[in-house]
């Protein structure tokens, strides 16, 4: 019998790892199928263009798992945050056996979107497999460029280090077509108010629009320094105009 100190970090090295387990990680990362995925939903119940949510895995059986929870998945708690139907003190412990955990009302709405997410009539689960030989730098870059096509409703903005105190707003709140964008309000995780939706001007720059997506056919200049204001009343008619 002997003693290893060692410590989280290199456990694995210190113990040491032998032939039969070399052998089982080798055949595991063959097995891996790299993948993008989308959750699609079908009767667009949430958001008009029926995209829920795109992410990306080296491996898709692992990354699947991680939605499949009967009580909770990944995607379950996205959607509950999505329509604030959660609260970061559940699962606290109040004392006397008690914990912390949302009211019927709330348990029962979390129960529809569990419901949801298993009919298979009304969520789908879309993989696209990519090649094994393909980084996962190149796999991000195309979930990125699925993600800024298609707008979906539980992806947020990207974030950036240098940004980090800007708001990040859902995709789906930035898409450029005004009619394509969910009406369901986007709540605080802390207080639970609702929260102001992104500026005409935010999404154009986003997109690098030319053209408000209010409007139909109005041009913009993205250099312009006219207030919101300003600009709707430069897009509209004047009735003096109309009657010339």
């Amino acid at each position: 019998m002997k003693t290893i100190n060692t410590n989280l970090k290199n456990y694995k090295t210190d113990i040491g790892v032998s032939d039969l387990e070399k052998q089982i990680e080798i055949l595991k990362q063959k097995a891996a199928l790299p993948c993008i995925y989308a959750f699609i939903d079908i009767k667009k119940e949430f958001v008009p263009n029926g995209i829920l949510y795109i992410g990306q895995s080296k491996s898709v059986k692992n990354r699947i798992l991680n939605y499949k929870g009967k009580k909770s998945s990944e995607i379950l708690l996205k959607l509950q945050k999505r329509l604030n139907l959660w609260d970061e003190q559940w699962g606290l412990h109040l004392g006397y056996g008690e914990i912390m955990g949302p009211n019927e009302e709330q348990e029962a709405e979390i129960d529809n979107l569990r419901k949801f997410l298993e009919d298979p009539k009304r969520c789908k689960l879309i993989i696209k497999i990519r090649k094994e030989n393909e980084s996962e730098e190149t796999r991000k870059k195309y979930e990125k460029l699925y993600i800024n096509r298609y707008y979906p409703f539980l992806n947020k903005m990207p974030w950036h280090p240098f940004r980090a105190t800007v708001r990040r707003y859902y995709m789906n709140q930035m898409h450029p077509e005004k009619n394509q964008r969910s009406k369901l309000p986007v709540y605080c995780l802390h207080t639970g108010t609702v929260l102001e939706g992104p500026s005409e001007m935010e999404i154009r720059n986003l997109n690098k629009q030319k053209y408000d997506s209010r409007i139909e056919g109005i041009k913009i200049d993205l250099n312009t320094k006219l207030s919101m204001e300003q600009f709707i009343n430069l897009a509209t008619p004047m009735k003096g105009k109309e009657n010339e």
